[in-house]
């Protein structure tokens, strides 16, 4: 269509729209040549046929002028924002693009929508950063084509967006953010309380696990015999910020019913792992016996306690019968050696 129609005013670049004005202003002129030459009577016929066919070569100049438009058109390549990065380490965020054709204005980045590095090639220095907490911009290894932080902190954290935009007459620019997450990992494993050193068949086990603080808070997980838990056994708790940085600590409840088939060799292993992406990940993992695999030992001391105590009575019950009988009269015959015999007065 032509320049003057708004549809194609508002989406063609400054110097496409000249080139397309001429070439439909060319068109008209045409058309009106042909259109005087004809006769009055085929002239009138031929009118809807002319304005149907200019409608047809309107729209094919449009689709032509907007494909050429799109070919050399400034597009953006690749953006490079690392997801998570430890504290007090450096960043560094690139952002790639292709001119196909256009001169490069600037270059520019933003946090949560705030200005902190721009990049103007007409510009001496080319580089400028603009001050804001948590970012500390490395200007010496900075460039169109990336930015160096220097010892990230927990307000570094945020939406990073890079801006790349072409010089005048037509101004096109293209952008794409990221987000990038500061972490600060736990000092040490999660910790597991609540547990019994032992437990019977048809007993309810109400453990916690907990994490030590870090930033983002630690995703939390059970694990039984180094199965996943059923999720219906998980107790969720409300994350706790300890302490001026925003550390966060998570907690993690399980609880069910033993069953025969939760003791593996008469044991029971309860695990908690503790993890934040893939840069910590930690674990704690506890052992607890069934009841019957306790008692046993106990029972069996007992019952030893109690046949050394029957030993003099089993003795005797094993003598022989023969020499229960003979007993009596060997006792007699010494009593009347001795004089000890029984006389009548």
């Amino acid at each position: 269509m032509c320049a003057e129609d708004p549809f194609t005013q508002h989406q063609l670049p400054h110097h496409h729209k000249t080139e397309h004005h001429q070439c439909l202003q060319q068109l008209r002129m045409n058309m009106e040549q042909q259109d005087g030459a004809l006769s009055p009577g085929v002239r009138k016929s031929a009118t809807g046929r002319t304005a149907a066919t200019s409608l047809q070569i309107w729209y094919i100049l449009h689709v032509i002028l907007v494909l050429i438009d799109i070919s050399s058109s400034l597009t953006m390549t690749e953006v490079k924002i690392p997801n998570h990065i430890m504290r007090l380490k450096s960043a560094t965020l690139g952002c790639r693009y292709a001119l196909d054709g256009e001169s490069l204005y600037s270059v520019k980045w933003y946090k949560d929508g705030h200005e902190i590095y721009r990049y103007v090639p007409r510009d001496k220095p080319p580089g400028q950063s603009f001050p804001l907490p948590g970012v500390n911009i490395d200007l010496r290894n900075s460039s169109d084509t990336q930015i160096l932080l220097r010892r990230v902190t927990l307000q570094s954290s945020g939406l990073y967006r890079c801006e790349v935009s072409g010089e005048a007459p037509a101004f096109n620019t293209v952008s794409e953010s990221e987000t990038m997450t500061v972490v600060v990992t736990p000092n040490h494993g999660p910790k597991i309380t609540g547990g019994q050193p032992r437990y019977q068949i048809g007993d309810t086990v109400r453990v916690n696990c907990t994490s030590s603080p870090s930033k983002p808070v630690c995703h939390l997980s059970w694990l039984i015999n180094g199965e996943p838990v059923q999720k219906s056994h998980l107790r969720q708790y409300d994350k706790v910020v300890v302490n001026r940085d925003g550390l966060e600590m998570a907690r993690l409840g399980l609880e069910f019913k033993v069953r025969p088939f939760h003791f593996k060799h008469g044991d029971m292993k309860l695990k908690c792992v503790a993890k934040i992406s893939s840069l910590y990940l930690q674990s704690n993992e506890e052992s607890v016996e069934g009841e019957s695999q306790q008692r046993a030992p106990a029972l069996e001391s007992r019952e030893t306690v109690a046949a050394k105590s029957s030993t003099i009575a089993a003795g005797c019950a094993t003598l022989p019968s023969s020499l229960i009988v003979v007993l009596p009269p060997v006792i007699l015959l010494l009593l009347f050696q001795n004089g000890n015999w029984p006389r009548n007065s």
